[in-house]
């Protein structure tokens, strides 16, 4: 590569490939190493370092795929990041859910084992290129059968070491196919290299069949109707593309339509009817290929513990994440492509510029979002983080204001135990939530039935999105410190309740996170006979005096 990225690359891919070993052996069951217990947990840590090594390693091929001309592979490794991540993230699951995904166990072995086979080969001249000159001899043998003799050039190792090659230095092991005297003249030359010999497709199968759990006789009926057709197969391939090409059937596009379309379509079609026999003997293999396919649909197993991030989290965030990571290493490499004096119609440096917008909004929208774990103390407490605006007593009831922004989290949850008795949205302006007259804005009030009388709690948006979403509906039991709603940006969150045996713990000013005590009340065991004779009488006058606070509203 034109950046010096080989060493970081092989560090990368070793590491990923050990580090997903270590995870998958793990993963299994839990083991003792010299005293010591390591549950399954530790294998999905190791799992998710390896997911990412591998995410990176891919990453960093960009610059070489732009240097070539090549935007479909450029663009499959800019997207390694992402979906090597998607995979890294249900490790993380399966992790604090304490279940075993056993599609992405299947998934980490067969990449084990297939990516160990084909970085061995590739980064052994030496081993590359007699697996070359054999493919290419049998080439050639197969276009002698029907009378096309052809010259087998030696091997062409190129620059550096035979013994062992980085791959990032992708200098390619090749060996020549000539024509002979029935070669058209104007027809390019053919060289055979690794991806002619089919190895990624075989390796592919070879890792899906020996990682899936079966018994061994069925696997093996399963390699016997897979490697030996697609090698085979392989060979009429490279026949066909060297005989079209040499005799300029289709002109100087030959090459390109024999190569990258025809032989790429009927070798497609080849795989997905060798899926098929696979899956006959192997119905195991079809259900873990399945299962990673079906990881967006991943139930979490119940009670099971939330994730750091607002539920309703809107999809735009994840989209700018995905974009940002996909963008960067196209604009990142602009400055060595440079360098090399290579023009490339893409715009590198503007992409590198809008990955970079794109990753610090991500950052903040992720943090933003963030929804992490509050310790929810005694008393009445606080419905969300944020600066006490307001604390007042009025006409026997308290009011209270926590105004949050945007460097809160904004997941609002219920001040105490109690029933949801309705839920009222209201349109409104766009006044900033710190503002006094933000009360006009759009807001959500919903009222809780609790052993202290009418709770309401409203939610009030900000000028930027006035959006509030709730997690509860009317009727629902909710507990203290249960969330109950997203507000999208700047925003508050007033609560009103009867002042009767209430101890305010908090003052104006105070900077507060949700789940704090921000009241306390006396509890019905230390009241007097007579106090509690008169509870119900104090409790339906709350809920009258309630009723007519909320008139207006």
């Amino acid at each position: 590569m034109a950046t010096d990225l080989s060493l970081l690359g092989e560090v990368f891919v070793i590491s990923s490939l050990f580090l997903l070993a270590i995870g998958y052996y793990i993963s299994e069951r839990e083991h003792v190493f010299l005293g010591k217990r390591f549950p399954t947990q530790i294998g999905n840590q190791f799992s998710i370092l390896g997911w990412l090594c591998l995410g990176f390693f891919w990453w960093i091929q960009v610059e070489y795929y732009i240097l070539i001309k090549d935007p479909v592979n450029a663009l499959i490794c800019a997207a390694a990041v992402p979906f090597f991540g998607y995979l890294a993230y249900h490790e993380y699951l399966s992790i604090i859910w304490k279940s075993t995904y056993e599609p992405l166990r299947w998934l980490a072995a067969m990449t084990v084992v297939a990516g160990g086979i084909y970085f061995f080969v590739e980064r052994v001249p030496l081993l590359a290129g007699w697996l070359i000159h054999l493919v290419a001899e049998q080439s050639i043998w197969l276009l002698d059968i029907f009378g096309i003799e052809n010259t087998l050039g030696s091997i062409d190792y190129g620059e550096g070491s035979r013994i062992y090659r980085s791959g990032s230095e992708h200098e390619e092991v090749r060996v020549s196919i000539e024509g002979d005297s029935w070669k058209d003249p104007l027809a390019p030359s053919v060289n055979i290299v690794l991806a002619c010999t089919a190895l990624q497709s075989m390796i592919i199968f070879v890792g899906g069949v020996i990682c899936t759990k079966a018994p061994l006789h069925r696997r093996f009926n399963a390699f016997l109707v897979t490697v030996p057709p697609i090698y085979i197969l392989n060979l009429v391939r490279n026949a066909a593309v060297i005989w079209l090409t040499y005799e300029h059937v289709w002109g100087v596009d030959t090459f390109f339509w024999a190569h990258a379309v025809y032989a790429k379509i009927g070798s497609l079609l080849a795989l997905v009817v060798l899926a098929i026999a696979v899956f006959h003997f192997l119905p195991e293999m079809q259900d873990s290929i399945l299962g990673v396919i079906d990881l967006p649909l991943r139930e979490a197993p119940e009670e099971a513990p939330t994730l750091p991030f607002a539920k309703d989290m809107p999809n735009i965030v994840l989209y700018i994440i995905v974009s940002s990571l996909i963008l960067f290493p196209f604009g990142a490499s602009s400055n060595s492509i440079g360098d090399q004096g290579i023009v490339v119609d893409w715009p590198l440096e503007e992409m590198y510029v809008i990955s970079l917008v794109l990753i610090i909004s991500s950052i903040f929208l992720l943090c933003f979002y963030r929804d992490p774990y509050r310790e929810i103390q005694e008393g009445i407490v606080s419905p969300a983080d944020g600066l006490v605006q307001k604390v007042i007593t009025k006409q026997g009831m308290i009011h209270i204001s926590v105004f949050m922004g945007l460097q809160n989290v904004h997941v609002n949850r219920s001040p105490i135990d109690g029933k949801v008795i309705s839920q009222r949205h209201k349109a409104g302006g766009y006044t900033p939530a710190f503002s006094k007259d933000s009360d006009k804005n759009e807001r959500l009030i919903t009222k809780l039935d609790t052993d202290l009388g009418i709770f309401k709690i409203t939610q009030i948006a900000g000028f930027l999105v006035r959006r509030i979403v709730s997690y509860i509906e009317p009727s629902q039991v909710i507990e203290r410190g249960e969330r109950i709603g997203l507000i999208h940006f700047g925003s508050r969150v007033d609560l009103s309740f009867e002042s009767s045996g209430i101890r305010i713990k908090i003052k104006e000013g105070d900077r507060i996170l949700a789940g704090q005590t921000i009241a306390e009340f006396t509890p019905m065991s230390s009241l007097s006979v007579a106090e509690k004779l008169m509870e119900g009488p104090k409790r339906l006058f709350s809920k009258i005096q309630a009723s007519a606070i909320d008139k207006g509203d």
